[in-house]
C-alpha cells in the first residue's frame, strides 16, 4: 500500500468516490501512463473475477443438489473499475494532475498486499 496517496472525493450530485495518485515523483509525461496501467490492471482483474464467478456458478449447476453445499462458502469476487481524471492544477508540472478515481466502498477496510 505504499505506492499511492488516497483521498475521498465527491463530485456534485455523485456518490462519494476515492481518488488515488502516485506517492512518488513521476515525470510529467509518464504520469498519465502510470494511471492508465493501474486502470488496465484493475479491468483485467475484474475480467478474471467474473470468469471465476461464472465457473463456480456453472459448476454448481452441474452438481447434484446434495453436493452443491460444498461450494456455498466460495465468495463472489468483484473488482472496482477506475477511471483516470485529469484536473487543472497550476502548482503541478504541466498544469495538470492525474488521479485514478473509483467508487467509495462503505464499511470497514482491510488492505491486502502480496
Amino acid at each position: 500500500g505504499g505506492l499511492r496517496n488516497v483521498y475521498r472525493m465527491r463530485q456534485k450530485c455523485e456518490a462519494e468516490q476515492v481518488a488515488k495518485e502516485s506517492r512518488h515523483a513521476i515525470k510529467y509525461h509518464e504520469r498519465l501512463k502510470f494511471h492508465l496501467e493501474t486502470v488496465k490492471c484493475q479491468n483485467q482483474a475484474s475480467l478474471y473475477a467474473n470468469l471465476f464467478n461464472k465457473k463456480i456458478s456453472d459448476t454448481k449447476k452441474k452438481m447434484r443438489s446434495e453436493q452443491q453445499h460444498h461450494l456455498d462458502d466460495v465468495p463472489n469476487i468483484e473488482f472496482l473499475c477506475a477511471e483516470v481524471y485529469r484536473l487543472k492544477a497550476s502548482n503541478c508540472p504541466g498544469g495538470f494532475r492525474y488521479l485514478a478515481v473509483e467508487k467509495h466502498l462503505e464499511g470497514s477496510y482491510e488492505k491486502w498486499n502480496n
